[in-house]
């Protein structure tokens, strides 16, 4: 594990934490404690704050939703907590601490009291404050996390180097048909509505005399890739027709275009930004959400395009 350096730093964590986790459940087991450490987060949680929903449980824990439901679900059906209506909203419950857990309080406040005593015992014998250090690493991955950082280093190697973003040529108009009619083709059986047409017959009077853009990703000259940015007023913008070449895909050039609209959009002092998309191009929906946009409930309705099923939203 030492020689990968901080490539290991996961499976150390998850190393060490499974094997506190499994002292810590031996500790119980010795003494008659009925608590799984699992639980400790989320029962000490409730003990400080009081009856929370699942939402605000897992804000507060900074965990997924599921995973909160999943250990509510499971300390419920050893009685350590029950479920409770909101009274000002029926669709929603609140966790709260059972009779049985409140018994467990008094008997497991020494037990993590010397359990304190032993770790800090330890960590005040090492060279660097760990604890810091740990808050420090957290705080600044929470920031910027490990996808974005790695996918765009990625973007900008060598090998995607030799793509360029350029902006629209007259020249590259029948690529800009050829691109999207090869992606509507692949995927949505060549389905093509007047919108469609529109755009792909006439993108400079459908975009570029609106106040949109286009861009093309070229590699050799040979444009690859593109991507459409559609001003409809009031600061209000949209990602359009972003398609590239089935054989030069895994490039990062999607991402490399996305970004480019993006900082258009940012200098133009847009407010928000919207696509829309289908759930039959999961990739695309993932590089979507890893660029910050969120998956809400369509503004109209129902989208344009018959293909489309889902509508993100970006506010800059």
């Amino acid at each position: 594990m030492q020689t990968l350096g901080s490539l290991s730093l996961g499976s150390r964590c998850k190393r060490l934490s499974d094997r506190m986790y499994k002292d810590v459940a031996c500790i119980y087991q010795e003494l008659g404690i009925a608590l799984h450490p699992s639980f400790f987060p989320l029962f000490n949680l409730l003990h400080q704050q009081g009856p929370l929903s699942v939402t605000q449980a897992a804000d507060s824990l900074n965990v997924s939703h599921p995973a909160i439901s999943k250990i509510a679900n499971k300390m419920q059906a050893e009685k350590l907590l029950y479920k409770t209506a909101d009274p000002s909203d029926e669709r929603r419950s609140f966790l709260v601490l059972d009779d049985k857990a409140l018994l467990l309080l008094p008997k497991i406040a020494p037990i993590l009291n010397a359990m304190r005593t032993y770790l800090d015992s330890i960590i005040d014998n090492q060279q660097f404050p760990i604890l810091q250090a740990l808050d420090e690493f957290e705080r600044a991955y929470q920031e910027k996390g490990l996808i974005n950082p790695v996918l765009n280093a990625l973007a900008t190697s060598a090998q995607s180097q030799l793509v360029t973003i350029e902006q629209w040529r007259s020249e590259y108009k029948q690529d800009f048909y050829r691109l999207n009619y090869a992606w509507l083709k692949k995927y949505f059986d060549a389905q093509l509505n007047q919108l469609d047409r529109q755009a792909l017959d006439t993108p400079e009077s459908y975009y570029l005399s609106r106040g949109g853009y286009i861009w093309f990703a070229t590699l050799d000259d040979l444009p690859v890739g593109c991507i459409a940015l559609a001003n409809h007023g009031n600061a209000v913008y949209e990602i359009s027709k972003m398609a590239v070449d089935e054989q030069h895909q895994g490039l990062g050039i999607g991402r490399k275009m996305l970004l480019t609209a993006l900082d258009k959009a940012r200098k133009l002092q847009a407010t928000t930004v919207y696509l829309e998309t289908s759930s039959l191009l999961p990739r695309a929906f993932t590089l979507y959400q890893h660029m910050g946009f969120s998956q809400k409930n369509h503004p109209q309705g129902a989208a344009l395009y018959q293909r489309s099923d889902i509508y993100m939203e970006l506010n800059i």
